[in-house]
């Protein structure tokens, strides 16, 4: 079930493993960025959006992804590298008094208002940037007045061009993704292919797939919905 609208998630019945570090991910639902924190649950790789329902994280089971190798010759192979490439380090929000650092090309993750008071994050790119006065609000705190010129480069708006206000944008970061939930999920996939087992076998090796406490948002994705 994809993310329709951010709500926030009543506290779990009991703690769930995380991992160390907040992450972006796009969604396949309708490739927007969110938030989201990983564990692996029985070998399968869960993802769970911040501020969203439960039932509304994402689950990958290595087992669907080695029948995939199997039908396709490699497609399961092209599953993982597409999983890794939605996964990046947060992007955190464009600090007011770091807008001058901000140069044309530069990629960016802005947020995009779309019908029925949604809000979701997509990439862009600064075309241009138009200085403004910075001014101090009733804090203190240095404030951003400049507008940026950015062209939307993913979602519903892509190849339009915006102005758009500091408020809106997080910068994307050049750093490689090193989270130890992700690298042991991979990793157990990786060997999973390389046994050339396929489904079965990978079913054996993590308890059956499907977690048996798994909520109603469980889906085998690998393969179905891998671009």
């Amino acid at each position: 079930m994809p993310p329709t609208k951010r709500k926030r998630k009543a506290p779990p019945s009991k703690p769930r493993p995380r991992s160390l570090s907040r992450l972006d991910f796009r969604s396949p639902a309708d490739g927007a960025w969110y938030g989201a924190r990983v564990t692996v649950q029985r070998g399968a790789l869960r993802v769970m959006y911040e501020e969203f329902l439960e039932e509304l994280d994402e689950w990958y089971d290595p087992a669907a992804l080695a029948a995939a190798a199997s039908a396709r010759g490699g497609g399961g192979a092209a599953a993982v590298a597409a999983l890794r490439a939605r996964f990046r380090v947060a992007s955190p929000p464009l600090d007011d008094a770091r807008c001058r650092d901000l140069r044309a090309g530069a990629p960016l993750c802005v947020s995009c208002p779309l019908d029925g008071n949604l809000l979701k994050f997509y990439d862009a790119v600064v075309e241009s940037v138009s200085p403004a006065a910075h001014y101090r609000d009733a804090g203190g705190e240095e404030r951003c007045g400049c507008r940026f010129m950015v062209r939307w480069t993913e979602g519903p708006r892509a190849g339009s061009r915006e102005e758009v206000g500091v408020e809106r944008v997080c910068c994307v970061q050049p750093t490689p993704v090193q989270d130890p939930v992700l690298d042991e999920f991979f990793d157990g996939v990786t060997k999973l292919l390389g046994d050339g087992g396929g489904g079965a076998t990978a079913s054996r090796e993590i308890g059956g797939g499907v977690p048996t406490d798994a909520p109603p948002g469980f889906h085998r994705k690998f393969g179905a919905r891998a671009e």
